[in-house]
Parts: C-alpha cells; structure tokens; sequence
C-alpha cells in the first residue's frame, strides 16, 4: 500500500499551509494585537510565531480526529481495517510535521532533543498512518492527544508576550493540566491496554509488515514515555506557580 493521490495532495498542502502559517499569518496577528511582540528578539518572535502554528494546527487536529472517532468505525481491535478518514488525517499530519521540521532546520536555536525524537517518530507514524489500512484505531488515538496542545502553546505565547503572571496564565495552565491528563495520560494508558491486547489476542497483528507493526510498538513506547515526562513537568509547575508563588 502506497500514498493515493488525495494523501500527496494533502501532504503537500499542509506543508504550504503551515509555513504560510508561521511566516505570514502569526507574525502579522501578533504584530497587529500586541505591542510586546514587537518589543521580542528576533529568536523569541520564531518562538511565538512556532507555538501560534501548532496550537492552531493542534486545534484543527483534535476536531478532526475527535470526529472520526466519534462517527466513524475505529474498532480497538481492527488490525486490518481501511478508515479514510484517519488516512486522510495522518497525510495533513504529516504536512505539518514536514514543515515544522524545515522551520527546526532553519531555526536550531529554538529546537530540543524531545521535540525532535517526537517528530522523527511522528513522521514515521504518520506516513505509516496513510498508507496502510490498517490499526487505524491507534493511529487516530496519537492524534487524539493533540487536545491538550492548544493550551501547552498558549502557555508559552503567554509568557512571551507578559503575561506569565496573568490570570490568563493560571487558568490556562489548570486547562493544560486538565487536557494533559485526559488526553496523554487517561486515553493513551486505555490505548496502551488495547494494544498489548491486540498483540496478545490477534495472529493478525503478526502478519503486518514488520515496519507497520514496529510503527505502533515503538510509537507506543516513545509517545508514552515522552507524555509522562512531561506531565511530570507540568504538575510540578504548576503546583510551584499556585502553591508556593512567594508574596510580592
């Protein structure tokens, strides 16, 4: 199984559309609302500008995926099950991915280790996702997570912009928190439970192509490990920011 037509054809869109996002659509919003976002470095406006493109490409996702979830067949145990929709979902994913990639490659300064091993496995993942009619239950689930993005990255615009000790930012972050665990921690521990399930139940799973069933162990692993690290970080933030915030 290969790309179809309508998955390049997405692909490539949401690469353009993405960019567009960042270099055009970010820095023209924030210039125009907000003073202090003319007043940033060169380095912390590629900051605002990258976090506005993913909350706004995580916005778009969770409805998409959330949709699909809700209207559409995506049985836990459909090892070799065809969901256009997911398909079609992975292949805007992928787009997004590839571009903020290129935006990491032309702006190393603002790029992490986690933030890359996330999205060399979100590509793998992803293309795995649109190409092959198969465990479409899983790979909606990866971006069923996206939920809790929109408030992670409004944290940090937040911040950016002089808002850090803001209301705002306080009840975004109990937002985050919230979103974080249902989506990260809840949904993936359930998705978790059904994959072993799956591998220990169904002789199908084994006779994916070892580079299908590879995609989803290790994305499993990987997206796990990274989601507890970093709803450690939150908790702890958060209870340093509400709880032991020393008196002015």
């Amino acid at each position: 199984m290969a790309f179809e037509t309508i998955h390049v054809v997405a692909t490539v869109g949401s690469i353009i559309t993405w960019i567009a996002v960042f270099k055009k659509l970010s820095p023209a919003l924030f210039g125009g609302l907000f003073t202090a976002y003319g007043e940033l470095s060169a380095e912390r406006k590629i900051l605002v500008d990258d976090y506005f493109m993913a909350g706004a490409h995580a916005s778009l996702t969770a409805i998409l995926s959330w949709a699909a979830y809700i209207f559409t067949d995506l049985p836990p145990n459909g090892v070799w099950f065809d969901n256009p929709a997911v398909r079609l979902i992975s292949a805007l994913y992928l787009g997004y991915i590839m571009a903020d990639i290129v935006i990491f490659l032309q702006h190393p300064e603002v790029t992490t280790k986690a933030f890359l091993a996330h999205h060399i496995t979100s590509l793998f993942t992803a293309y795995i996702g649109a190409s092959y009619p198969a465990m479409p239950y899983y790979a909606n689930i990866s971006y069923m997570m996206e939920v809790s993005n929109p408030t992670v990255n409004l944290r940090t615009i937040l911040k950016e912009l002089g808002y850090g000790t803001s209301n705002y930012y306080v009840w975004n972050g109990a937002a985050m928190l919230v979103t974080f665990f249902f989506s990260r921690v809840l949904l993936t521990a359930l998705a978790t439970f059904n994959l072993i399930k799956v591998m220990w139940t169904q002789d199908d799973f084994y006779q994916l192509p070892i580079h299908v069933s590879l995609c989803y162990v290790w994305g499993c692993l990987l997206f796990n490990v990274l989601n507890y690290y970093w709803f450690n970080k939150i908790c702890k933030g958060f209870v340093k920011h509400v709880w032991h915030k020393k008196p002015q």
